[in-house]
């Protein structure tokens, strides 16, 4: 099974204290080559990186992210990205522009499930299946 991966679990095992389960989940990630996540999550996560003061930050993420592969946005995405957001405004429920980025670029795979801590967001999303690394046993 192949599984989306949202930047909130990326931030899980950069942190100083980081968790556990994120941090199997992603290693099961590696060893299988099953996993998938946004180019906006490299974004999401090189603000973290220069913001913090620690040299080798950048160099940390883009080695975390390698494990991955990255979805660009392309004119489908974007069209699926205005559609989701379009569609939860329509419906007084709006969440981060990133987000309908990170879902659109899932559902292009054909990826339903997205791993996250950012549960509520992404049950918004219609299609989108929001789970944490410890509903899959990590």
């Amino acid at each position: 099974m192949k599984f989306f991966i949202d930047t909130s679990i990326f931030v899980d095992v950069l942190r100083t204290e980081f968790k556990p389960s994120s941090k199997r989940f992603l290693e099961s990630i590696e060893k299988e080559n099953k996993g998938f996540s946004s180019v906006i999550t490299t974004a999401e996560l090189s603000v973290g990186a220069y913001r913090s003061n620690r040299e080798d930050s950048i160099r940390r993420t883009l080695d975390l992210l390698s494990i991955v592969d990255l979805v660009d946005v392309n004119e489908v995405i974007a069209l699926e990205i205005g559609k989701i957001f379009a569609d939860l405004m329509d419906k007084g429920k709006i969440i981060e522009l990133n987000d309908c980025i990170i879902a659109a670029s899932s559902l292009s795979l054909g990826i339903k499930r997205i791993i996250t801590r950012n549960i509520e967001h992404f049950h918004r999303i219609k299609g989108v299946e929001a789970i944490e690394p410890e509903e899959l046993g990590f």
